[in-house]
């Protein structure tokens, strides 16, 4: 339904069968972002798991770099030129791999904590709503029911003052709890632009690129530019 921002609160008490179907289209919305921000959540969450892994792996190869020197190979001798170049790799890893864990840490904060929050905050409240509005709905109506089969008889005043006073407390918990949810889905659809944005713009602003430079501040091959191979070392 385009042009429909928000469901209209000042109609919860009247709870007529217009607002009941705006309110399934609503529903409806919600489950869709629901949906989408747990395929996206898991998307990013692969993406933290690989820098994590990434820095990981940097780390230990840094590290198994520096303990060349340590190894005895039968037939390899005594290379210094070789063990002195390990070395320089080694301490460029190891820069490196300080980027990537650098990195991880941004990609924790401005990643994964805003979707995480969206998801296991804002979108578990409104199925908690959602619940608690149900169990509300469900009670009125059997207040409803007792009361539609009450006899007319005088002799039953008292127990239809009871349940008279059910009626009441019912519909009015029913209606605190419609309001409730109504005010938690129009702040969603408010919400979600910002909780699907926030974590792509923490993930690029982790990914600082310079103008001829990489994320690490390592000069850029230049367009068409050759390789060093291992032969020219």
């Amino acid at each position: 339904m385009p042009g429909i921002e928000k469901l209209p609160i000042e109609e919860t008490l009247e709870d007529s069968p217009q607002t009941r179907s705006l309110l399934g289209v609503f529903e409806e919305d919600t489950a869709a972002i629901s949906n989408y921000c747990t395929q996206l959540y898991q998307a990013m969450q692969r993406i933290y798991d690989a820098q994590n892994e990434l820095s990981a792996a940097t780390h230990l190869t840094s590290r198994l770099l520096k303990e060349y020197d340590k190894q005895r190979f039968p037939l390899g001798g005594d290379d210094e030129v070789m063990s002195s170049t390990l070395q320089q790799f080694a301490k460029v890893i190891d820069e490196l791999s300080s980027c990537h864990a650098v990195l991880s840490t941004q990609l924790a904060d401005a990643m994964m904590f805003p979707i995480t929050q969206f998801k296991e905050r804002d979108l578990k409240e409104i199925l908690t709503l959602k619940e608690v509005f149900q169990i509300a709905s469900g009670d009125h109506d059997v207040a409803i029911n007792r009361y539609s089969r009450l006899s007319k008889r005088r002799d039953n005043d008292k127990l239809r003052a009871e349940v008279v006073e059910d009626v009441y407390t019912s519909r009015k918990k029913q209606h605190q709890t419609m309001m409730h949810y109504f005010c938690s889905l129009n702040t969603l659809q408010y919400k979600k632009k910002t909780a699907l944005l926030e974590p792509l713009l923490g993930y690029m602003q982790a990914q600082p690129v310079n103008e001829g430079k990489n994320k690490h501040g390592l000069p850029l091959l230049p367009e068409g530019g050759d390789r060093v191979s291992a032969k020219e070392i």
